[in-house]
């Protein structure tokens, strides 16, 4: 019989804690990419891009603004459809479809990607689509009835409720490959998360739709990397060393507080940038709605000395609490006349003589400059004057 081979001597615990987490972080990472590129391994189809101004209005009612598709109304049944006709494209070289949608605050319509393929002209083919953090989650048809062939037409479905208009950008079908799949995964974990004034904690909100974030990446990593450990310990004959089990936990965590920092540096630079040094009111004005605040205090100035009585009436709540929180010491409060007409159920009793009406941009009732009154969808109206109006349709009036 042969004698037993003596134990390898085990190496230094901060290598080999180091050695297996790299190479087991860097192997869940090239399973991730080799997944999503999904056999396109050296080069892939191109990329197509339908912007707004392609997509012809089917159903409902919609503009373009800004380069964008502005969909601002439903039909009766309660629907709008905006399509495009595209070069047909093979449907198994472009298994994702990405919407570029706004976020639509926390009342979000329902939305669907219907489509259309050239062998099956006939019929129309439609899958749902999932609000996240950041607008519309990408749509994965690779085992979507329909989704073969070449596909000619790309349509967005929008279902009522419609609290407040949607702002679509464009569509894009990506062309996958190892190459934009890594590309695209390392965006992710290397993505910005800045500060939105809510409190956070890692995961990101944002990191909930990625195709694997990268706390849970490294989660992963850590468990894979002490399993080996464990396995190459007894194959070798090695003393389990927990130092290796600890390095690996500490690695980790250093690896996922050193982006947060980076983060909280960058988002430091940027808050320093914006408003260091400058007043109040400068501050305000650098703000995201700087615009907002300005377009408010010309108005306000416009406004009694004495606190006045102020209805902000908008279709976008926080439009409309800025603008309140802007016209203090006026009373207005954006908050319940958000509850109040956000659903375009207001009266002209609401009113009382004496109030003032600060309209941005409301649907619930129009204004009506050459009658010198507010106009409600059935026919109702209430008199006001002028206090001043803009181009865009904001406009300050005291009711009579």
């Amino acid at each position: 019989m042969n004698a037993a081979s003596p134990p390898v001597p085990a190496p230094a615990w901060w290598s080999v804690a180091g050695w297996l987490f790299a190479a087991c972080f860097g192997l869940i990472a090239l399973v991730l990419v080799g997944a999503l590129a999904r056999g396109n391994w050296l080069d892939g189809p191109p990329s197509i891009s339908v912007p707004a101004s392609a997509f012809q209005v089917a159903r409902g009612h919609a503009g373009e603004a800004a380069g964008a598709l502005v969909i601002d109304g439903l039909d009766g049944s309660g629907t709008a459809i905006v399509s495009a006709r595209v070069a047909p494209f093979e449907a198994r070289r472009y298994p994702r479809v990405d919407w570029k949608i706004l976020p639509n605050g926390d009342q979000r319509p329902q939305l669907a990607l219907a489509w259309s393929t050239r062998e099956r002209p006939a019929r129309t083919f439609v899958q749902p689509l999932e609000w996240q953090e950041g607008g519309v989650a990408p749509l994965d048809l690779s085992a979507a009835e329909g989704w073969n062939g070449n596909v000619v037409g790309l349509a967005l479905v929008v279902r009522a409720p419609l609290p407040r208009p949607l702002v679509v950008q464009g569509v894009t079908v990506p062309g996958i490959s190892l190459t934009s799949a890594a590309r695209e995964v390392l965006e992710q974990w290397a993505n910005r998360h800045p500060d939105s004034g809510r409190m956070r904690a890692p995961p990101f909100d944002a990191e909930r739709d990625h195709h694997l974030s990268l706390p849970a990446a490294v989660a992963l990593a850590l468990v894979l990397a002490a399993a080996v450990y464990a396995a190459l310990a007894r194959r070798r004959k090695w003393p389990l060393d927990a130092r290796v089990f600890w390095a690996l936990f500490l690695g980790g965590w250093l690896l996922l507080d050193a982006r947060w920092q980076l983060d909280l540096w960058t988002q430091m630079q940027e808050t320093h940038r914006l408003f260091a040094g400058r007043s109040s009111e400068e501050k305000l004005l650098a703000e995201q709605d700087g615009q907002v605040y300005a377009a408010v205090a010309e108005l306000k100035a416009r406004l009694p000395a004495a606190p006045a009585r102020v209805l902000v009436l908008s279709d976008y709540e926080r439009l409309q609490a800025r603008a309140a929180y802007f016209l203090y010491p006026h009373s207005a409060n954006g908050y319940y006349l958000s509850k109040l007409f956000g659903r375009r159920q207001s009266d002209p009793e609401d009113f009382h003589a004496g109030d003032y009406v600060l309209l941005l941009a409301f649907r619930g009732a129009a204004y009506d400059r050459a009658g010198g009154a507010l106009l409600w969808p059935d026919g109702r109206r209430r008199a006001v004057d002028e206090i001043a109006f803009k181009d865009d349709g904001v406009a300050l009036l005291r009711v009579r």
